[in-house]
């Protein structure tokens, strides 16, 4: 992996080198930190909003993002029927404090999570709180456009896809949550954004389990991935991108092979976000030969100021060597509404399909699910 992510590095710093500078007309070189009051065109939102509360007096920016969410569950049983419940819970508390100097910007954020995790009812110590790092890292514009970051930094794919949807409060990546790809880990990137705002390139070299989990194997991941916008200088097409990303690197203690390639169409616009993305994967679980398919299509709209309604589908084929169907597929729909510039509420409806080999292996994965979300963000 480590020439791998040499020749990927210097390919970036050549392209940056022999640039020319970005144009005046061109957009931002970063993404927009205020993402409440319409979404950056062109642009994904950042993958946490938390830290936008400026210090009076200092380059120093904190704050706190939260979700909170009631749901109400019918998942399948044994015998055909549906077994309901309740739950009240906090999904998501962010904490970040952020600081700029000259060329040089850090970031740190701190996340709130159970001791528990999903598959226990409790852990050895309860079913308290415990504080991790989500990121903590620091970066250096090396010329204009291109900056390089180390720490535990945002990855390149599932933080690019859910910051064009924008309503992570209502569902996670499937990236994320059928253990694909991770949101964040420990490791260094160069990102150089293109001229006259065509789009981005960006490589990295990442630990590989994931900024949740402990490192397991002596193996490293390198991702890469590119976002154009042909159509730059129209600002009536500006939104439309194309989006590609590899993974290449290996899980668990036996090194097992994990490799994805993502490609998809994506709409940044302010009031309408739109994206079909599929995902190959290669090398699952504890399995270095099972391949996987996931394939997402979303849509978010804003059609008068403070009104927003979503939708997304997720098929994901789990197995395609499997003897038998093995096939998850999840619809969510949701209308919210932005009581006040940091207060968004939600009403989610979501229904989960699994052919008999997939709910065999992933409990209560056939399901209907109701909720309230809310999010706060400062």
């Amino acid at each position: 992996m480590g020439g791998r992510a040499g020749i990927l590095v210097a390919v970036l710093l050549l392209t940056a080198l022999t640039s020319r500078t970005a144009a005046a007309d061109g957009r931002a070189t970063e993404p927009l930190d205020n993402v409440d009051e319409g979404a950056p065109i062109g642009q994904a939102a950042p993958p946490t909003a938390a830290g936008r509360t400026e210090i009076p007096g200092s380059p120093i920016r904190a704050g706190l993002e939260a979700f909170a969410q009631y749901g109400y569950r019918g998942t399948k049983t044994a015998e055909g029927g549906t077994h309901w419940t309740h739950a009240f819970d906090v999904p998501r508390v962010h904490g970040a404090v952020e600081g700029r100097w000259r060329r040089s910007r850090g970031r740190v954020v701190v996340e709130a999570t159970r001791l528990a995790d999903d598959t226990s009812a409790t852990s050895s110590t309860g079913d308290g709180l415990v504080f991790r790092v989500r990121e903590a890292w620091g970066s250096f514009q090396v010329a204009p456009g291109l900056e390089v970051s180390a720490g535990v930094i945002p990855t390149l794919t599932i933080p690019e896809l859910d910051g064009t949807w924008m309503l992570r409060p209502v569902a996670a990546s499937s990236l994320q949550t059928q253990n694909l790809l991770a949101p964040a880990d420990l490791g260094a990137k160069m990102r150089y954004d293109l001229p006259g705002g065509y789009g981005w390139i960006a490589s990295a070299a990442f630990n590989g389990d994931g900024y949740n989990s402990r490192k397991l194997n002596t193996g490293s991941d390198v991702e890469s991935a590119i976002e154009l916008h042909p159509f730059a200088k129209d600002r009536t097409f500006l939104p439309l991108a194309l989006f590609a990303s590899l993974n290449l690197g290996t899980r668990n203690v036996e090194s097992v092979r994990s490799n994805r390639f993502t490609t998809g169409l994506l709409w940044q616009g302010e009031r309408l976000r739109l994206g079909a993305v599929a995902t190959w994967a290669y090398g699952v679980a504890n399995v270095h030969d099972q391949t996987a398919i996931l394939a997402t299509w979303f849509a978010r709209v804003e059609p008068v100021p403070r009104v927003l309604l979503g939708a997304r589908i997720d098929h994901v084929i789990r197995n395609l060597e499997a003897p038998t169907a093995d096939k998850l597929t999840s619809f969510w729909a949701t209308a919210g509404y932005r009581i006040a510039v940091p207060i968004e509420t939600f009403l989610a409806l979501s229904r989960a399909l699994a052919t008999t080999r997939a709910e065999r292996e992933m409990k209560e994965s056939d399901l209907w699910e109701a909720r309230v979300v809310g999010r706060v963000v400062f």
